[in-house]
């Protein structure tokens, strides 16, 4: 079984995703990492380089190759699932479960993190003003929010790690049983 972890950047995907996997007696990945390591660049690169429809090509390109697998679970990127072939691979190949958090979450998440974050930098690749961040965070998940909420299931992560590892790891063992 693949349980998928969907839902905007500091929802929680890579801290409960190995937490979930430990549960679950699964390996984990981080897409962003595995698209990281294949690039031999970080993601504030790929996006200078390539533009988000690069990323967004390797993003797709890292998703496909975790259906050759089973038993592991798969923290996506916060934009993976918006698109629908990728959503609809995941939702195929696995549990595709978002982590929902609200605006004000991610905001005091990310902290000092922006500047590894190129969907909350200007045209200059700098972070953008606390005030035009949660702006910017607003819009994405409105945009987004169609697309997370069509997954398997969608859990409020508005709580600690352990409690979310183990909510998703109790829904994945029913669901892998149906």
């Amino acid at each position: 079984m693949i349980v998928y972890l969907a839902g905007f950047m500091a929802s929680g995907k890579s801290t409960v995703g190995p937490l979930l996997a430990d549960a679950l007696g699964v390996d984990f990945l981080d897409l962003d990492a595995l698209i990281v390591e294949q690039a031999g660049a970080s993601i504030p690169e790929i996006f200078a380089e390539e533009g988000e429809m690069g990323f967004r090509q390797r993003e797709t390109k890292a998703l496909w190759t975790t259906g050759e697998q089973d038993d592991l679970v798969v923290a996506l990127g916060g934009g993976t699932i918006v698109d629908e072939t990728n959503r609809t691979f995941a939702k195929e190949n696995g549990l595709l479960v978002t982590l929902e958090v609200s605006p004000e979450t991610v905001l005091d998440r990310i902290g000092e993190t922006a500047d590894e974050r190129p969907m909350l930098q200007d045209e200059e690749g700098e972070p953008l003003s606390r005030d035009r961040m949660a702006d910017r965070i607003r819009t994405l998940l409105s945009k987004r929010r169609a697309a997370y909420n069509d997954a398997h299931l969608t859990i409020d992560a508005e709580r600690d790690p352990d409690t979310l590892a183990t909510m998703v790891a109790e829904a994945a063992e029913a669901w892998s049983r149906r």
